[in-house]
C-alpha cells in the first residue's frame, strides 16, 4: 500500500489590513499583518503511478484544474521537470469567500511538502512560485506564525506573536475579493501605520480598510462585530475582505463562552482557535 501523508493547512486572519496605494499594474500596495490560526483544512496525499486527482469533502470548492492545489503541483512540475502521480484528499473546513485564505493555504502546504520531498527548489524559488498562485500564498509557504506583509503581500518579515484566542464567525455571506478591491475608494496614497512590535496589536487598535465598504453593503456583518465586542472581545475585525470576522480574547474560556452565545444565530460556522505555530510539516501514516 502506498504511503499516505497528512498535512494541516492553517487558515489566517488579518490583524491589520491597510491599503496603501493602487499600483500601475492594477494591484494594490498593502500593509497587512497575517496571523496563522489553528482552524484550517486537512489534506491527505499519496503518490500513484501517473496523473493528478483531487477528492474534496466538506465545503464545496472546485476539484478540477482551477483548484489552487492542482495549480501548485503543475507549477512545481513545470519548474522542476519532475514527473510523478499524486492523489489528494482534501477535507475542506474553511469556506471560500471568507477572507481566511483557505485555498491559498492548501496550495502552499502542498507546494512546500513537494519541495521537502524532492528538495528541488531553493527557498527563494519556492516563494516565486507561491507568488504566482496568489498574494497570500507566500505567507503560508513561510514558517512564520505572524508576519508583516508589504507589496501585494509577498514581501514578508516576522512579527512577534502574542498569546490570544479567537472566535471566528463565518456567515453565509461570501464577499468577492475582486469586488472589494474594485469598489474600494482610494484617492491618495496612505502612510503605513506605525505599530509598536513590543505590544499586542489589539491594544493599539486593529484596522481593516475594507470594513467601511463591506459593512455598507452587508450591515449584518457590522452587527456581528459589535456583538463580539459586547461579549467582551479585546478587539474585533473583518478578516481580509470578508465575510468572516474574528474577536480577540485573552483566555480560552472567555472565547468558548462567547462562541456559545452565537449558537442560535444563522451563521455557517463558529470556530474557536488560537495561534498556529509550525511544527512538523507533514505526518506519514
Amino acid at each position: 500500500m502506498a504511503s499516505k501523508f497528512s498535512l494541516f493547512a492553517p487558515a489566517k486572519i488579518n490583524l491589520v489590513l491597510k491599503i496603501i496605494d493602487r499600483r500601475e499594474d492594477g494591484y494594490h500596495e498593502l500593509y497587512t499583518i497575517f496571523q496563522k490560526i489553528t482552524f484550517g483544512d486537512r489534506l491527505t496525499l499519496s503518490f500513484k503511478e501517473k496523473g493528478l486527482s483531487l477528492e474534496v469533502k466538506g465545503e464545496s470548492v472546485p476539484s478540477g484544474p482551477e483548484n489552487l492545489c492542482l495549480k501548485a503541483i503543475q507549477l512545481f512540475v513545470q519548474k522542476t521537470g519532475l514527473s510523478f502521480g499524486l492523489h489528494i484528499e482534501l477535507q475542506k473546513n474553511v469556506p471560500p469567500g471568507t477572507g481566511l485564505g483557505g485555498g491559498s493555504s492548501d496550495a502552499a502546504v502542498v507546494l512546500r511538502w513537494l519541495n521537502e520531498k524532492f528538495k528541488a527548489l531553493s527557498e527563494r524559488e519556492l516563494l516565486v512560485l507561491a507568488k504566482k498562485l496568489g498574494a497570500d500564498v507566500p505567507f503560508f509557504v513561510s514558517s512564520f506564525s505572524t508576519a508583516l506583509a508589504r507589496g501585494i503581500g509577498e514581501k514578508l518579515s516576522p512579527w512577534p506573536t502574542f498569546p490570544a484566542w479567537y472566535v471566528i464567525l463565518i456567515p453565509e455571506i461570501k464577499v468577492s475579493t475582486k469586488w472589494a478591491y474594485e469598489n474600494l475608494r482610494l484617492t491618495i496614497p496612505q502612510l503605513p501605520p506605525n505599530y509598536d512590535a513590543s505590544r499586542p496589536l489589539w491594544e493599539q487598535g486593529l484596522v481593516n480598510d475594507f470594513e467601511k465598504l463591506v459593512f455598507k453593503h452587508y450591515p449584518e456583518l457590522k452587527k456581528l462585530k459589535e456583538r463580539l465586542l459586547d461579549l467582551g472581545a479585546e478587539a474585533a475585525l473583518l478578516s481580509g475582505s470578508g465575510g468572516a470576522l474574528f474577536g480577540v480574547f485573552k483566555e480560552e474560556a472567555q472565547a468558548v463562552e462567547a462562541a456559545g452565545a452565537f449558537s442560535d444565530d444563522t451563521l455557517k460556522k463558529v470556530e474557536v482557535a488560537t495561534n498556529y505555530y509550525e511544527k512538523t510539516s507533514y505526518k506519514e501514516g
